[in-house]
């Protein structure tokens, strides 16, 4: 690490020689700690999946580098060692061989479905969405009937806003989307009373994990993250940090 100075003089030299030291001894505690590789979404690359990630790094005590990328490169980079680990992932036979999943998951979460509530009577039964065009996130898995229709019209965004604003347009006519992330964001743009819960839902719950990639060089790590996954869970630590990122929009 190079260290410029400028118009240094005699009298301030040594000064500078004891700021230097300093500098060179943060710079090798800096750099001797291990660091996290992670990819975070494109569109939203300070999003929630960022303050998990650095969440998870701090309690490691390990440095974190994101690299914004699309998610099927995130897969990919997963698969051959690039990145160490991914966030936001559900349980996939496909990957179980080239993907850890860090145990346990570090919440459980319902995907909800919302209407205009003068359409409410439009979603009465799972049959009654395929006559609806739903506003879904990218990439997002949902419950098993509703990945296994065919004849659902699925429009894919990226955000929770932007799923409101195409409701508030008519462009979409219902979506879906975590009821604990929805429901104060609707509250706090004040259309608590405007966008409701939909009469029908699933009960049917999501669990996300983190995933360690088995190439990573934090392999012998893992029961470490699980230990600090763990504890965040019992402390509520991941829920406060969702809840604390969605009010904040």
């Amino acid at each position: 690490m190079m260290i410029k100075f400028r118009n240094a003089i005699n009298a301030g030299l040594i000064s500078c020689v004891f700021i230097l030291c300093i500098l060179v001894v943060n710079s090798a505690q800096a750099e001797s700690k291990l660091v996290i590789r992670s990819g975070v979404p494109s569109d939203v690359p300070n999003g929630l999946y960022a303050q998990y990630l650095s969440y998870l790094a701090n309690q490691m005590n390990m440095e974190l580098e994101l690299t914004p990328m699309p998610f099927e490169r995130r897969l990919h980079w997963m698969r051959t060692g690039k990145i160490d680990v991914m966030v936001g992932m559900q349980k996939n036979q496909d990957e179980q061989d080239v993907f850890i999943y860090l145990a346990p998951s570090y919440e459980s979460l319902r995907h909800s479905l919302f209407i205009q509530k003068d359409n409410t009577h439009k979603l009465q039964s799972f049959d009654d969405l395929k006559k609806l065009s739903i506003g879904v996130t990218k990439n997002a898995r949902y419950f098993e009937r509703f990945e296994l229709e065919t004849d659902l019209i699925m429009i894919p965004v990226s955000t929770l806003r932007q799923k409101v604003g195409l409701l508030q347009k008519q462009r979409i006519e219902a979506f879906i989307h975590f009821q604990e992330s929805a429901l104060p964001v609707l509250k706090k743009m004040g259309l608590e009373n405007e966008i409701v819960l939909s009469d029908f839902q699933t009960t049917e719950l999501n669990e996300y994990f983190f995933t360690l990639s088995e190439k990573s060089p934090l392999l012998p790590y893992k029961e470490k993250f699980e230990s600090v996954i763990s504890e965040g869970v019992k402390r509520g630590d991941f829920a406060r940090i969702r809840s604390e990122y969605y009010t904040g929009l």
